[in-house]
C-alpha cells in the first residue's frame, strides 16, 4: 500500500496547456454547434453527439479516459433528471 492510498483528498496536478486547450475547444464547440443546429434544424443534440465522437475514443481520442468517464457519468445523471422531469410534468389520471 502506497502513501497516496491513505490521503484524504486527491492531489492537485496542474494540467498542461494542451489539455486546457483541448477541453476548452471541446466545450466551446459543443455550445457553438448546439446553438447553430438548434437555430437551423432544431436538433442541437445531434451535433453534440458528433463532437463527442470526434474528440473521444472513436475519433481523435484527444480527451483523456478519465475525462470521458466523467462526461459519461454526467450523461447518466442527465438521463435520470430527464426521466424525473418527464414523470413530474406528465398528467396521469387515476381511474378507480
Amino acid at each position: 500500500m502506497s502513501s497516496t492510498d491513505n490521503t484524504a483528498s486527491l492531489p492537485y496536478h496542474e494540467p498542461g496547456i494542451v489539455t486546457i486547450l483541448i477541453i476548452a475547444s471541446f466545450l466551446l464547440l459543443l455550445n457553438a454547434v448546439n446553438y447553430a443546429l438548434d437555430r437551423i434544424v432544431y436538433c442541437g443534440l445531434v451535433g453534440q453527439l458528433f463532437i463527442g465522437i470526434a474528440w473521444g475514443i472513436p475519433g481523435a481520442n484527444w480527451l483523456s479516459a478519465d475525462f470521458q468517464h466523467s462526461i459519461v457519468q454526467l450523461g447518466y445523471l442527465g438521463l435520470i433528471l430527464i426521466v424525473y422531469e418527464g414523470e413530474n410534468t406528465s398528467v396521469f389520471q387515476m381511474i378507480m
